[in-house]
């Protein structure tokens, strides 16, 4: 029937209320009826609070609620401006300049409510004495227990007589029993409907392990007006995280607290229940949570209901403590429940830092279907306990944060977060996003979502947080994603395929790993998404009714496209182009469908598919779509069969500049998109790897996949000897603008050797996920007769670490092209003259050198005579003797350029302008006939040498003003020694870094 049934206690039901004998329990509403059960109570008897007539009073008696509606709309609580002046954190409470709060009469009420990232903390004033302002324990203690996400600053004050001054705000003296309330335009409290909630748990459903509850419905019933009086307990509202809440006195720190973070209470629960249904229910004007499945829930469905204006968060699914993660007994694992088709909007609006939908510790949950919007804060969270609680814990915390570590993994898995519309979220709190995750959750899967309106706050469109692992994202499409559609931290072994955005931007950061990211298409502007994707995502057209949005006028769909050609330059991509669809309002944007399934959007008639095999025969249509959603018949089949061919690059000899931790430079031609080559951490641009293909080839085409989706200038150059090298492709002159680049060229380049330089990487420097060689082999020559051997290489020592090699020619019967030269057996120079500088060496080492010779097709002749030098010692004129400079900046002293120690350094006096100079002083008249001076930067610097025997008049030893030095260590040689007791040197110039020397070296001859 329909009316409203009032609860002055929670409506419990156990197992002896459950449905028998292969029937169930249904409670419903009555055809056209609908009930509501409700929590709350009529305020009525309302007066002038005072001669003004904008504020009015009943009387309440005891009575005690966070929450008041008027005429079914929630009302602000009395509060003061946001982010208020003039406060300053103690260690009891703050200090205030607002002379006013002083004289509040019942400060004891008051709250202060404090922003920080994901969370909204509430915690309750104790008193307020002068200017002080002491709050409630524990509440204050906890809010100070995570370092670095204190409480700070009030964001606002709240629940005070004194601050309700504006229409729509209400305040409840608890001493006199009376609320006030100051009625917005038009609302007359003689006619209106004042309710206030006073029961927190509308419905239970309380079985237990050996007893469920089973076998119960809920269908067409409205549960409306709960409390939850918590928050105003000692304790507050501190939450670590999802509106989960530190409570309780002695936590010793804040990861004591992890696995006992208090759970917020639904007004309708579950715990122990199966096969449960909840359709076509409406939750509103709640307090706390809408629907709390919890701990062992199995087999249930939560389809076509309502979520609207609730406290905290809409649908809270599992638990979240250590037994729900390590259960001992697996009648206690939360498992196979199915959310789908629900509208959850306007949660978390008291309690911001609270979720849409939120699924902890289960197995098999399936979110399907949802409408999630209007949101503070994320919409649909899935996981818990940062990865602390997965099997083996997580290193990246010292000692597991204090939590047990299991040898097992945790009940978390397959769960499918699909088809799900998601908008305007993260309206109030930071570091969210449209889905987010923590934690192992194998057989996971977030796909075909539709996620758009994400402020830059957000972090991502999907946000894989700590210990994220085993999730695929596949097929969802983003539209107005302000800062990036995809953040991994700390996450590993998931992958992201095929999905559509508008904005290309993600990261993949701190201790990630093994994490797949390609093959996503970026389209120009959203209404180019696949119009299938938007369409199929969120409520099915028969719950439409639920939330049917804003009127669609334009139903007719565009023309079907032309038949598509295909070009194939690569083995493994193809181009397709087609005649364009027309509309009546305009087309927007085509799909590409190969075999059947989506692959690929573009707002042109032309696009590119990667990921083909060689030698497959595939089909593609294509369908265009208008602003409306409005999709096209598709095109014409077309058929293409791939041309043979392979990587020449797969798995072939790499060599580099350098390379970073685990990150090598063979893992950029292992033909795997989640590993990567990166150089060496923190070195400048530009970074190279180079590729042996084994063979000569007439190379026409490359692919690269960087690491980021843009940002990148690179080149592309081919050599058949190592030494002769022709560009290929000249990417240096802009950045990249997507993940992969290709090229291809009518024009082949012959060679064997294939290097990729990347120039510039806007600071994150060269990272390769993939680099691919095309080509055609070159028939092999008959040139089988290697060169002559070089003569023996004399050696000429320049410093203790520098010599200079030279050697007679060899001689070949087509012509000597190149030298390799050989340290002590290795490899480390190609030149095609008959000289070399070696540098680096060790003083007063032994080495040894000998020379290959090379022809045009690579026959090598045998090694030369080995040549054999001891490096002179290092007898370095300048070390450890007394040195001036214009100034220094820190503990970077004058004295760090001549202590032999090439990892201190002497560093001009911060912010001053060029010109700097430091000078030392030799002791004595020496003969001098070298410096080397070792800069702390690459390059980039302008500098003069000078020499003197008296400290006054000066001769110069080296001008080099006139261009940017172009690496860090610098050699400076006379052409004849000279007599100096006083070597300077004065930095012109330093592109704004400053003058900054790791060595000032000084020598005589050898």
């Amino acid at each position: 029937m329909s009316g409203t049934y009032q609860l002055s206690r929670t409506f419990s039901l156990t197992a002896q209320d459950s449905g028998k004998d292969g029937h169930r329990v249904v409670y419903e509403a009555a055809p056209g009826a609908r009930p509501v059960i409700s929590g709350g109570k009529r305020i009525t008897g309302w007066t002038p609070a005072d001669a003004s007539g904008k504020v009015f009073k009943a009387s309440v008696g005891d009575l005690d609620t966070r929450q008041l509606y008027v005429n079914g709309e929630l009302q602000t609580r009395a509060r003061g401006a946001t982010n208020p002046p003039g406060f300053s954190k103690t260690s009891t409470g703050y200090t205030f300049t607002d002379s006013a709060i002083s004289g509040y009469q019942r400060p004891q009420d008051l709250e202060v409510i404090s922003k920080w990232g994901w969370k909204m903390m509430r915690c309750p004033v104790a008193s307020v004495s002068g200017t002080a302002m002491t709050m409630r324990q524990p509440c204050w203690r906890n809010a100070n227990l995570q370092s670095g996400q204190e409480i700070q600053n009030p964001t606002w004050l709240e629940n005070a007589r004194e601050l309700l001054d504006s229409p729509g705000e209400w305040y409840l003296d608890k001493g006199r029993g009376e609320v006030y309330y100051m009625p917005q335009d038009g609302q007359d409290l003689s006619a209106a409907t004042v309710t206030v909630p006073l029961v927190q748990d509308l419905v239970d459903l309380n079985g237990t392990r050996g007893k469920p509850v089973t076998d119960v419905s809920f269908e067409g019933i409205t549960f409306s007006y709960s409390t939850w009086l918590a928050p105003s307990s000692p304790d507050g509202h501190i939450e670590g995280q999802a509106g989960f809440r530190m409570v309780g006195e002695n936590n010793p720190d804040f990861d004591s607290t992890r696995l006992n973070w208090q759970k917020t209470p639904g007004a309708v629960n579950v715990t122990h229940g199966r096969r449960i249904g909840f359709s076509g229910n409406t939750f509103t004007h709640l307090g706390a949570v809408g629907l709390n499945l919890n701990t062992g829930t199995q087999d249930t469905d939560v389809t076509g209901n309502v979520f609207r204006q609730i406290a905290a968060t809409g649908i809270q699914i599992g638990g979240v403590e250590a037994g729900d993660a390590h259960p001992d007994d697996r009648r206690d694992i939360t498992k196979d429940v199915t959310v789908d088709n629900n509208v959850v909007t306007r949660a978390a609006d008291v309690y911001n830092g609270s979720l849409g939908i939120l699924a902890g510790y289960t197995d098999h949950t399936v979110i399907t279907h949802n409408k999630v919007y209007d949101l503070p804060y994320s919409g649909i969270s899935v996981g818990w306990g940062w990865g602390l609680t997965d099997k083996g814990g997580n290193s990246a915390y010292p000692n597991n944060a204090g939590i047990p570590v299991w040898d097992t993994p945790t009940t978390s898995r397959n769960t499918l977060v699909t088809d799900n519309e998601i908008g305007d979220i993260m309206k109030s709190q930071a570091d969210g996003g449209g889905v987010y995750t923590l934690s192992s959750n194998p057989g996971g899967e977030v796909s075909g979502n539709y996620i758009h309106g994400v402020p830059e706050h957000a972090y991502g469109a999907v946000y894989h947080d700590e210990g994220s692992r085993y999730w695929r994202n596949t097929g969802n499409a983003f539209c107005d994603v302000s800062y990036q559609w995809l953040l991994m931290n700390h996450a590993e072994d998931n992958t992201a395929t095929g999905n559509y955005t508008s904005n290309p931007n993600f990261s993949v950061q701190y201790l990630s790993k093994n994490n797949d990211v390609n093959g996503n298409i970026t389209v120009g502007d959203c209404d180019q998404l696949p119009a299938s994707v938007i369409a199929d995502a969120g409520l099915e057209p028969r719950y439409r009714h639920l939330d049917p949005g804003p009127a669609v006028t334009d139903r007719e769909a565009p023309t079907a496209p032309g038949t598509p050609a295909v070009v194939t330059d690569f083995p493994t991509v193809a181009d397709l182009t087609w005649a364009a669809s027309t509309d009546a309002k305009g087309v927007t944007g085509y799909s590409v469908h190969q075999d059947g399934k989506l692959v690929n959007a573009t707002g042109t008639n032309s696009v590119r598919i990667p990921g083909l095999k060689a030698g497959t025969t595939y089909k593609f249509k294509i369908t265009a779509r208008d602003a409306a959603g409005n999709e096209s018949r598709p095109s014409r089949e077309v058929k293409v069969t791939m041309p043979t061919g392979g990587d020449l690059a797969l798995k072939k000899p790499v060599t580099y500049s350098s390379y970073s931790e685990e990150n090598t430079p063979e893992k950029a031609v292992d033909g795997d998109l989640s590993t990567r080559w990166a150089q060496g951490l923190g070195l400048p641009d530009p970074s190279w790897i180079q590729v042996d293909l084994g063979a000569q080839y007439d190379v026409n085409g490359a692919i690269t996949t960087f690491e980021k989706s843009s940002g990148y200038k690179y080149r592309v150059e081919v050599s058949p000897d190592e030494i002769g090298w022709k560009t290929l492709e000249d990417h240096t002159s802009a950045d990249t603008s997507a993940m992969t680049s290709y090229f291809h060229t009518a024009e082949p380049v012959a060679g064997r050797f294939v290097r990729l330089t990347v120039t510039g990487s806007r600071g994150n420097g060269g990272s390769v996920f993939d680099f691919q060689v095309y080509g055609t082999p070159r028939a092999p020559g008959s040139d089988r007769t290697p060169p002559s051997a070089p003569g023996q290489p004399r050696v000429t020592p320049l410093l203790p670490s520098l010599v200079d090699l030279d050697w007679s020619a060899a001689t070949d019967d087509t012509g000597v092209t190149g030298y390799a030269v050989y340290q002590d057996g290795k490899r480390i120079a190609l030149t095609d003259a008959t000289t070399l500088r070696v540098s680096g060496l060790t003083p007063e080492k032994e080495y040894t050198f000998t020379v290959v010779a090379r022809d045009a097709v690579l026959n090598t002749s045998e090694p030369s005579a080995a040549a054999v030098i001891t490096t002179p010692a290092n007898n370095d004129l300048a070390l450890r003797k007394p040195v001036t400079a214009s100034s220094y900046s820190e503990d970077h002293t004058p004295e760090k350029a001549v202590d032999g120690d090439l990892s201190t350094r002497w560093a001009q006096g911060l912010g001053l302008p060029d010109p700097s100079w430091i000078q030392v002083d030799l002791g004595r008249d020496t003969e001098v006939s070298s410096v080397v001076t070792t800069f702390e930067l690459p390059s980039g610097y302008q500098y003069r040498l000078e020499y003197s025997t008296d400290g006054t008049a000066w001769s110069v030893f080296e001008d080099h003003t006139s261009a940017n030095t172009t690496s860090a260590a610098n050699y400076s040689f006379a052409d004849q020694p000279v007599t100096a007791r006083y070597v300077r040197l004065t930095v012109t110039g330093s592109s704004w870094n400053g003058g900054s020397i790791y060595g000032l070296q000084v020598y005589g001859e050898f």
